[in-house]
């Protein structure tokens, strides 16, 4: 599956939103609202690998928002990876089993 594949499929499933880090967390594109990562479930998460070019990889992670929000998070290989997202996803699954 392709990474639009994939955004595609989280769109169905009602992750119509995009989460993206900033200083002190999480911002929702749909509510503005800036979230801590206690106040985030991590859903599911699915990866692109092609094999060829790692740059090509990435991971899109499907999360939910204690006030229902549902959007995604998508993360560059590890090489390339935003270390600001990798902690906070991070954080999320480390919380998964107790959100």
């Amino acid at each position: 599956m392709t990474l639009a594949d994939l955004q595609a499929n989280a769109k169905e499933h009602g992750f119509t939103h995009h989460f993206m880090c900033e200083d002190g967390g999480v911002r929702s594109d749909g509510t503005g609202h800036l979230y801590n990562a206690d106040e985030l479930r991590l859903v599911h998460s699915s990866s692109t690998d092609h094999g060829t070019d790692p740059g090509d990889d990435a991971t899109i992670f499907m999360i939910e928002a204690k006030d229902g929000t549902k959007g995604v998070m998508i993360v560059a290989d590890a090489f390339h990876a935003d270390p600001n997202k990798a902690e906070i996803i991070d954080q999320l699954r480390r919380n998964r089993a107790t959100y």
